[in-house]
């Protein structure tokens, strides 16, 4: 008895080869990385200089919105800033993203993320959660900021450092 080929090996044959897509991706991601306080801005500054990608935008979250009249019980908006200062709203930010990525450190105070979590939430947008310096902040503090975070984040991530930042915004294809 002979066995067959493996799902893998059969994939891979000339046959199955015309089903595959053969140009890249025509649409580059946009993503939004947003600082949700003043550790948070400093790594992003870093990381911003650097970084290649147009799609990217660098912010850092100012204050809430004061809600609508047709959603008082939620904040879905907020003021953000960019990198050189120009004040733009989260709204706008979020309606034209791929990729939602809310950075923090460990101890810091979560609050923006529910307000960045509520707008992602009623777009259908999914958020990545990223906690700083969990080296330096106490369990209890490092606690505190993810039970904080994780209603809003779909995948949160703990960070000891800016490269493993990039790291998971390169995997994000940000």
């Amino acid at each position: 008895m002979q066995l067959g080929m493996s799902e893998s090996a059969r994939f891979s044959t000339a046959e199955e080869a015309r089903f595959r897509i053969n140009y890249p991706n025509s649409r580059p991601r946009k993503s939004r990385i947003i600082a949700l306080d003043a550790a948070g801005l400093e790594a992003l500054r870093r990381i911003s200089a650097q970084w290649s990608s147009d799609g990217a935008h660098f912010l850092r979250y100012v204050e809430p919105k004061s809600p609508t009249e047709s959603l008082k019980m939620i904040a879905v908006d907020a003021v953000l800033e960019d990198t050189n200062g120009n004040r733009v709203s989260l709204i706008d930010e979020v309606a034209d993203a791929d990729v939602i990525v809310m950075v923090t450190t460990a101890g810091s105070s979560a609050e923006a993320a529910e307000v960045i979590g509520n707008a992602c939430f009623v777009r259908s947008k999914m958020t990545t959660g990223l906690v700083l310096g969990s080296k330096e902040a106490s369990p209890l503090e490092l606690a505190v900021t993810l039970t904080a975070m994780r209603p809003f984040a779909a995948m949160l991530v703990i960070s000891n450092g800016d490269e493993y930042v990039v790291e998971m915004l390169s995997a994000l294809r940000a």
